[in-house]
């Protein structure tokens, strides 16, 4: 869930939103879409889905776009820059406020306990050349990443904002080098990518639905499509162009992971992958956690959250991560810890479109409905799949 800037931007950031708007609202709707998911959700797309995995990526990318452009015409006009939380809580109330930053707060523990799972497993798989059956073996290492994360951000000072900038670049690049060589290799069912058990449609509903986990960022244009004040043309306009920039992205790793397994990965490359896979993530963690106990902070009575949560809540939101992670020590735990994300990006999104429906003009009240529609539609018919399994 993307949060608004903590920082005022800069007078040369402020210059180019204003003279190149929807290159700002492109640029924002990207950044907060590509993060950790690039290095998550690839192997775990390949596994779950196969030679359908581009498919599947690119319903999601069209869904997120769809789900974009309806936000950020229900903000343009009406808001000033906000979360996703507070353009449905003051477009609808505070209730409707309050259960988004529920699900989220909840969400993201057990989205961290996803990444740290995905992350013991790569270490995992440099020892031992392939993906190891699940279980606890990865457990000590899961905990370990959440620790490593929740001690950081505990730390009195926020990461440097040039490493946060630069962040989704090195995630970026580290991606398409697991992609190329096709790293972890070959997770098949049984592992903590993929589960067993599951028919093939209810492995393809699976991996669509913990795509919700990459594509939680869309939202992102809550907080940009304001600030830069932008017509309705240069804001749809910006959010195509966002789409594209993701579409180009996920689509491309898709595609790469897509060519299968070739010669085996050195040991010193599996290695050199697997660290830097858990460094990155590391600090996704810790900023994640962060962003979660400011979420939790403002559910307490009277709770508006300040820039650096308290630490007891950090604490709290670092423990049920650990909670979450020791229950995904289980054969398919990354991509059922991801329903969690996805289940509250679906409530959030649904929200935002019945928004849409009650307040928006002709065009976007119909927007809002095909929407709310194909939102509820896609969860009736997923969870036959998901829980039948």
């Amino acid at each position: 869930m993307t949060e608004p800037p903590d920082a005022p931007g800069t007078a040369t950031g402020d210059r180019a939103a204003a003279t190149r708007p929807g290159r700002a609202i492109a640029g924002r709707v990207a950044g907060g879409v590509l993060g950790a998911g690039l290095l998550v959700m690839p192997p775990v797309v390949t596994a779950l889905a196969g030679g359908a995995g581009l498919l599947v990526w690119a319903a999601h990318v069209l869904l997120g776009g769809a789900v974009a452009l309806v936000l950020a015409e229900l903000v343009r006009a009406r808001l000033g820059p906000v979360s996703l939380a507070g353009a449905v809580g003051a477009l609808l109330g505070t209730w409707a406020e309050r259960t988004v930053d529920g699900v989220f707060a909840v969400a993201f523990t057990a989205g961290q306990a996803a990444i740290a799972w995905f992350a013991a497993t790569a270490l995992l798989t440099a020892a031992d050349g392939a993906p190891p059956a699940a279980g606890a073996d990865g457990l000590p290492l899961a905990l370990g990443v959440l620790a490593v994360g929740v001690a950081g951000a505990l730390a009195p000072s926020a990461p440097p904002a040039a490493l946060l900038r630069w962040r989704p670049w090195a995630a970026g690049v580290l991606a398409l080098a697991c992609a190329v060589w096709f790293w972890p290799a070959d997770p098949g069912p049984g592992t903590a990518l993929a589960p067993s058990g599951f028919s093939e449609p209810g492995a393809l509903w699976l991996a669509l639905a913990a795509l919700f986990f990459a594509g939680v960022g869309w939202e992102a244009v809550t907080g940009a499509v304001p600030a830069v004040g932008a017509g309705p043309r240069r804001t749809a306009a910006g959010v195509l162009l966002g789409a594209a920039c993701v579409a180009v992205a996920c689509l491309g790793l898709a595609a790469v992971q897509g060519r299968g397994a070739g010669a085996p990965v050195a040991a010193p490359a599996r290695w050199a992958l697997a660290v830097a896979t858990a460094v990155v993530l590391t600090s996704y963690v810790l900023t994640n956690v962060r962003t979660a106990a400011r979420i939790a902070a403002r559910l307490r009575p009277g709770g508006a959250a300040g820039r650096k949560p308290a630490p007891p809540l950090v604490l709290a939101v670092g423990a049920a991560c650990c909670a979450f992670a020791w229950a995904g020590a289980r054969d398919g735990g990354v991509p059922l810890l991801l329903l969690g994300p996805a289940a509250a990006a679906l409530v959030g999104y649904a929200l935002g479109a019945v928004a849409a429906v009650r307040h928006g003009g002709p065009l976007l009240r119909s927007a809002g409905a095909l929407l709310l529609a194909v939102l509820v539609g896609l969860a009736v018919l997923a969870v036959p799949f998901l829980s039948g399994a």
